[in-house]
């Protein structure tokens, strides 16, 4: 025996033993049977195979809920290099990017057909987290302003538009993030090399009173696809230009998880999350949105607005100019995830 009671087991225990290994007995044969159904008994899937499925999108362990992208199937051909290897700056990684070991100025010789999706698979593109968009045609304003080094391909922007992937290639050649141009004083000023200076150096979403006190129309319409009724508007009648993680995420550049090393972008709360956030705005007179469709997004936590813009006394207006922007800024975290 490989284990060992020194005193006789209570009937009441040994019946209760047995009644688990009756069920697991039983599961296990429901499976089998269920394989046997689904593979058509010759152990041939008689289904697609699937990719296995990402972790649920939803908070506190519901069921189900909106799943999150599937994790690239990361292939590459050297046996050390791995998702969170650098293969830039060395010189000894040309063959995970190219068929033939290229020369400048002459043909770069790359792998799945010059598809960057593929090529820069290490980094993570999707546009709800990446900084900026690809494959996207400039407008024709944009296109004049751009410098004539800032390749497009096929009139498209794609990561070698802005990156130097050539330096990227030399031991020697270490510059941060190879942007062209570079070094430059600060990311900014990178991005006026495309974009008008005028229209964006001095524009603040969040400066939405004026020195008298009176609220920018100019600026709500930054978000809204209207000035919306700040002293009677509940945020089922407010209208916004898009996608609201997307709309902070012109500006505010947040990658990985977040916040709490947990992502709770797009999460769809459980039952119990939702009780619990139900009593946190009773409790302190807040208001914790989520989106059109249910979901945790960035306004959930945090009040883009100025403080003035809604009236205090209304429970969407706290937290609104507090220190990052949380709707209870001392205790959000604590409450809504009773530690």
């Amino acid at each position: 025996m490989l284990f060992r009671n020194h005193y006789p087991m209570p009937r009441q225990r040994v019946m209760k033993v047995k009644l688990a290994v009756a069920i697991i007995t039983v599961s296990c044969l429901v499976l089998v049977a269920c394989r046997i159904v689904e593979t058509g008994g010759d152990g041939e899937s008689s289904v697609p195979a699937l990719v296995p499925a990402p972790a649920s999108g939803v908070a506190d362990g519901a069921a189900d809920g909106p799943a999150k992208p599937p994790v690239p199937d990361f292939s590459f051909e050297n046996p050390d290099v791995t998702a969170s290897t650098n293969i830039h700056y060395t010189g000894k990684y040309c063959n995970e990017c190219h068929e033939i070991t290229p020369v400048e100025g002459q043909d770069s010789y790359l792998m799945f057909d010059g598809d960057y999706k593929r090529l820069c698979r290490c980094h993570d593109l999707s546009p709800r987290i990446y900084i900026h968009p690809f494959d996207i045609t400039p407008a024709p304003e944009k296109k004049k302003r751009m410098p004539a080094d800032f390749p497009l391909e096929n009139g498209q922007v794609t990561c070698l538009t802005c990156h130097n992937i050539y330096w990227q290639c030399q031991k020697r050649l270490f510059n941060r993030n190879s942007l062209r141009g570079a070094p430059y004083p600060n990311r900014t000023e990178f991005c006026y090399k495309c974009h008008a200076r005028e229209k964006y150096e001095k524009l603040d979403p969040h400066q939405q009173i004026n020195d008298d006190g009176e609220i920018i129309i100019e600026t709500c319409l930054i978000c809204h696809t209207e000035k919306p009724d700040e002293k009677h508007a509940t945020f089922k009648d407010v209208r916004f230009l898009g996608d609201i993680e997307m709309m902070c995420r012109r500006c505010h550049h947040i990658a990985g998880n977040h916040s709490g090393n947990a992502d709770h972008m797009g999460i769809l709360p459980s039952s119990h999350g939702l009780q619990r956030i139900e009593a946190m705005e009773e409790k302190y007179n807040i208001r914790l949105p989520l989106d059109e469709n249910g979901k945790m997004t960035c306004i959930t936590c945090h009040n883009p607005h100025a403080r003035g813009v809604i009236p205090a006394d209304r429970p969407a207006a706290k937290g609104a100019g507090s220190k990052h922007r949380h709707r209870t800024p001392e205790n959000l975290c604590k409450e809504c995830h009773q530690m």
